[in-house]
């Protein structure tokens, strides 16, 4: 007795397909969030370190001697500020501003002059990454710490 209609037995029969149009709504929101939140995620300090020549000639020493001596802030190891312009003269945390202010200027000035940061190995830390980001946020572009290279040890 087939008569066109479909019988009870055939309208009850489940589909057994997965439906994968919400996971991928799910991947591509999270895919977004992720787009978005990568660039902000990523902090660091840029250094930029002085290249050093790897064949003295003359023309690298004729060179040299036209750029103006770099301008170098130590930081001691009391943690107190000097500089290579007054080596006697000891400053503390409350003439930073105006050494930061110095800087700037001379900075203005002249746009290659290359300030260096060199701290003790016993200053704080703080205070050495402290002063390079101050001199970073006010525009002082040429900013590099220095450091000595290690001595090999002979076995």
């Amino acid at each position: 007795m087939n008569n066109g209609f479909r019988s009870q037995r055939q309208k009850k029969r489940l589909m057994a397909e997965i439906n994968v149009v919400p996971y991928i709504d799910v991947t591509l929101v999270l895919l977004i969030i992720f787009m978005v939140t990568a660039p902000i995620v990523q902090q660091a300090v840029s250094v930029e370190l002085p290249q050093t020549p790897e064949i003295v000639d003359k023309k690298a020493t004729a060179s040299q001697a036209d750029e103006p001596t770099p301008f170098v802030i130590t930081v001691t190891k009391e943690g107190r500020y000097k500089t290579s312009e007054q080596p006697n003269l000891v400053l503390s945390n409350k003439d930073l501003a105006d050494l930061v202010a110095e800087v700037v200027a001379r900075t203005q000035l002249n746009q290659a002059q290359l300030i260096y940061i060199q701290g003790d190995r016993a200053a704080p830390y703080g205070k050495v990454v402290h002063l390079f980001t101050l001199l970073k946020a006010n525009g002082v572009g040429n900013v590099s710490l220095m450091t000595e290279p290690e001595q090999e040890v002979d076995q």
